[in-house]
């Protein structure tokens, strides 16, 4: 039996009233895991530390371009996991979206943004990830026999040095 976990999205955005709703929508009706920040510093020590499958980017950040923000986790060595997608928000028009994906963004969406629309391309993005995993997958596992004897590796009860909270894992004196 496989069990999937819900896919992760970290949202980047100024205005939290903006992040709250888009999270809302992931969340309820997408069923997605969102965690919101406000500024490049604080999404960088999270994905350091937990990886995401989409990060949500608003291109409306004071300082920072996005096409920099997008540059730097792209080319991030400490970061949990670089396997996930870039979605922009912008107010740029579509001809102005060029630069926008040749930093390494995969997907624009130009604003006014519903929560719709962003839960159908993320939705879009995850699964044309999800069909390029199982392709992935035929090709490298031989469709020989299986090895019923042999043991399968047990899942890490922690990823790098996070730290157990809230009485996980610790024993009681």
């Amino acid at each position: 039996m496989t069990t999937t976990q819900p896919r992760a999205v970290a949202i980047l955005a100024a205005n939290p009233a903006f992040a709250a709703i888009l999270s809302r929508a992931l969340e309820q009706d997408g069923g997605y895991r969102v965690a919101s920040f406000s500024s490049v510093e604080m999404l960088t020590t999270f994905l350091r530390i937990s990886p995401v499958d989409v990060v949500v980017l608003d291109t409306d950040l004071p300082g920072a371009p996005a096409i920099d923000i997008a540059r730097g986790l792209r080319s991030h060595l400490k970061l949990a996991s670089s396997a996930f997608e870039i979605v922009a928000l912008t107010r740029a028009a579509v001809a102005f979206h060029r630069p926008l994906l040749a930093a390494g963004i995969d997907a624009v969406l130009e604003k006014p943004v519903t929560p719709q629309q962003l839960l159908a391309t993320i939705d879009d993005l995850v699964e044309i990830e999800r069909a390029v995993a199982v392709q992935h997958q035929a090709v490298t596992q031989p469709v020989t026999m299986v090895r019923a004897f042999e043991p399968r590796p047990v899942p890490a009860e922690r990823v790098g040095n996070v730290i157990p909270l809230f009485g996980e894992g610790r024993v009681r004196r």
